[in-house]
């Protein structure tokens, strides 16, 4: 039977491998960006703490309704609201926060990072978490705490089960019929 611990750290384990690798399908090979929602000016449809995912999108395929993510300033801030109007002569892009009541300024297409294609609620306060030193320094020490675990504790990877012998599988050879037969 396998200890709590081992299970525990392999589970674990994969799920971390398997986020990295979510994260780096989505970036390097489809372009994507993920990114955290700090304010609750897309609530409740993008609640805050859900993370992103953002799609780099040419001007046409923008639509009114859809959920783009911008840079809106200087100082790059970036921004994520609902299109409600576009204006195709100059490229420009209106938009407004749902739980807002006025809408923005119009931006410049230039300054789109792209439209939403999902959420995942709760996620982004994982990306806003490690974005910190701190949180960094701790999601380092919780992987390598994971990989060290499955190095000293190797009998997770078999089951944590024995290896059966020869001399097992004759154990009941010479006893009654009634104890082969339970």
């Amino acid at each position: 039977m396998k200890k709590p611990v081992n299970i525990i750290s392999s589970v674990l384990l994969v799920a971390v491998a398997a986020a990295l690798a979510a994260i780096l399908v989505l970036k390097l090979i489809c372009g994507m960006e993920m990114k955290a929602v700090m304010s609750g000016s897309m609530e409740p449809e993008l609640p805050v703490g859900s993370l992103l995912v953002i799609k780099p999108v040419p001007y046409e395929e923008i639509e009114v309704g859809d959920d783009i993510t911008f840079v809106r300033d200087a100082n790059l801030t970036l921004v994520t609201h609902r299109v409600i109007e576009k204006d195709d002569s100059a490229r420009l892009i209106t938009t407004q926060g749902i739980a807002n009541n006025t809408p923005d300024n119009p931006t410049s297409f230039d300054n789109v990072v792209g439209k939403v294609v999902f959420h995942i609620p709760l996620a982004g306060y994982l990306v806003i978490w490690t974005s910190t030193l701190q949180g960094k320094i701790i999601a380092g020490i919780i992987i390598v705490s994971l990989v060290a675990i499955s190095l000293l504790f190797p009998d997770c990877k078999k089951g944590g089960k024995k290896q059966k012998n020869a001399s097992d599988s004759t154990a009941f050879e010479g006893g009654n019929q009634n104890e082969r037969e339970s």
